[in-house]
């Protein structure tokens, strides 16, 4: 495998659901102090279904270009699918990323859970990356 699959670089450079969502019934924030890669979920949820969602990412080309495939993979979905997303799913999904990136992978499956976990609580996450933390 070349330093990134081809989803990774076709979601880095033709990102999908990228922004936040107006009346968003939720909202996920997850970063990483180590690498400093951070990723937003704004998300509408209808009858237990994602409806819509859209992301706002800080870090690498590999973190921006996971959370534009992760509001691809979540739309439409469940919230127990979305639960049931885990890093190696993640990886899957991106055809594969090199032991250096599989770090995002783990960062997406966080903020999916947290999304899920922040509906069922009924709380949101601030917008450190709009705030500019």
């Amino acid at each position: 495998m070349g330093r990134f699959s081809p989803t990774v670089v076709d979601h880095f450079t033709n990102p999908r659901n990228s922004g936040q969502v107006a009346d968003a019934s939720v909202r996920a924030f997850v970063g990483n102090p180590v690498c400093g890669d951070q990723i937003l979920l704004t998300a509408a949820v209808a009858d237990g279904v994602v409806t819509d969602i859209r992301f706002q990412a800080f870090g690498c080309s590999a973190s921006l270009a996971v959370a534009s495939l992760l509001t691809e993979v979540v739309k439409g979905k469940g919230l127990d699918e979305v639960a049931a997303l885990d890093a190696d799913r993640v990886v899957e999904l991106a055809g594969g990323l090199t032991p250096d990136q599989r770090h995002v992978a783990g960062l997406a499956a966080d903020v999916a859970h947290r999304l899920v976990d922040n509906f069922h609580q009924g709380v949101n996450d601030d917008d450190p990356i709009s705030c500019g933390a």
